[in-house]
């Protein structure tokens, strides 16, 4: 492993641009205002979606008020120290979870408890949204924005540029090739911009291996190799609000989080009660079955509206058809018809849903002399690579290496 490179960094006016607001972007963000207060001007936090999340966001709708869905993430399981302060930490932004959990045999529809494991929480977002744990990391112990955090959202850095010259910013630019800000440190929150899967996705090469070309930095081009060689097991999701008497048979299951197993098509369902005894239901593709339908992201997701990556409205069609299929196959379970969805259903793609492969190292995790941080769920941490946890916890361990490279 190639050694860090010490430099003195002027501190006055700090601006660190953090890229991706899911959890390990906006528990960045936090720790990053928190370890230095005296020394940080702005910390711009860029985000594709609608909000902070990511994985562990929640869907709305205007045309449905009462509606919500985490079609991510419906609940995150904290196992090690490090995660119960961060949550701790975050005090009415989070609950407990409660629902449920079982598994269920995909041939007889035989359904058996999934206890949760001595030693283990398991919670989710304040009234039952996940978007609340990342927007509570945004916030101060009075509920108050944190000041130098700066969201931008529904924007997408396609590009990156910093010359090599010592004290030089990066810049970063729009899918025109436009400006839209500088930043003396680069935070890659997720490691899309950096992987190899963005030019199936986006077309060219990804923005941070081209930008690195120029540098000449062996501890960036370490960290680099090391995120090229990881894979990702990637999750379609069908989701849909029913009401009413289309709502009562999903609600009287019993559990709201079931494990499919030996399916080749399901892998899970999730029930999220709603008020009115209404209800979401949320279907999640075997990772074998999102690999067979690469290239299909949902019309309505960020990757098509602000990315413009290419999905098919037929294919679409046919993806949901094919997972409200199997769900019919399944002994003992309700298949909502279509027709009676109030919102829904709906498709979408989390492309890189499970980091799979070495985690990053969390001593390449900074690179002092090219100013370049990672953090995410592919990132080595002391939870389980590719949990909300191990992004939350990330987050916070990238904060504090950035904070020591500083003032190094």
């Amino acid at each position: 492993m190639t050694a860090p490179t010490r430099q003195t960094q002027a501190t006055d006016g700090l601006r660190i641009a953090v890229i991706g607001a899911g959890l390990a972007g906006t528990s960045a963000a936090r720790h990053l205002a928190q370890a230095m207060p005296d020394q940080v001007e702005a910390i711009s936090l860029y985000e594709i979606g609608r909000g902070p999340g990511g994985r562990a966001a929640t869907r709305r709708t205007r045309a449905v008020p009462e509606f919500r869905v985490n079609h991510g993430a419906p609940y995150a399981d904290i196992t090690t120290a490090s995660g119960r302060a961060l949550i701790d930490a975050l005090g009415e932004a989070v609950e407990p979870y409660t629902g449920a959990r079982v598994v269920i045999d995909a041939a007889s529809g035989d359904c058996r408890d999934r206890p949760v494991p001595d030693g283990v929480a398991l919670i989710r977002g304040a009234d039952g949204e996940m978007a609340n744990l990342a927007q509570g990391l945004l916030q101060d112990a009075k509920g108050q924005p944190i000041d130098a955090i700066q969201p931008r959202y529904t924007e997408m850095v396609r590009g990156l540029h910093r010359s090599p010259e010592a004290g030089s910013r990066w810049h970063l630019t729009d899918k025109q090739g436009e400006a839209i800000g500088s930043a003396d440190w680069l935070v890659v929150a997720g490691s899309g911009i950096a992987h190899p899967r963005w030019s199936k996705t986006f077309g060219g090469q990804p923005p941070l291996v081209q930008a690195a070309a120029g540098l000449s930095d062996a501890r960036l081009d370490e960290a680099l190799a090391v995120i090229a060689g990881q894979g990702a097991a990637p999750v379609l999701t069908v989701f849909c609000h029913l009401t009413g008497q289309a709502a009562e048979p999903w609600r009287a299951l019993g559990f709201e989080d079931g494990l499919i197993e030996g399916h080749p098509t399901l892998a899970k369902v999730s029930i999220q009660p709603l008020e009115g005894q209404s209800c979401a239901v949320v279907l999640h593709s075997t990772a074998e079955y999102a690999r067979s339908n690469a290239g299909v992201y949902g019309a309505s997701s960020s990757a098509a509206r602000v990315g413009d990556a290419s999905s098919s409205a037929d294919r679409e069609g046919e993806i949901i058809d094919d997972l409200l299929a199997a769900l019919a196959g399944m002994p003992g379970l309700p298949t909502p018809d279509p027709a009676d969805c109030a919102f829904g259903p709906l498709m979408h793609r989390w492309g890189n849903a499970f980091a799979e492969g070495e985690p990053l190292p969390a001593a390449l995790a900074v690179c002092p002399e090219a100013r370049v941080a990672f953090c995410g769920d592919y990132v080595a941490t002391d939870a389980r690579m590719a949990s909300v946890e191990s992004a939350l916890v990330s987050g916070a361990q990238v904060a504090d290496g950035v904070a020591v490279a500083v003032s190094s």
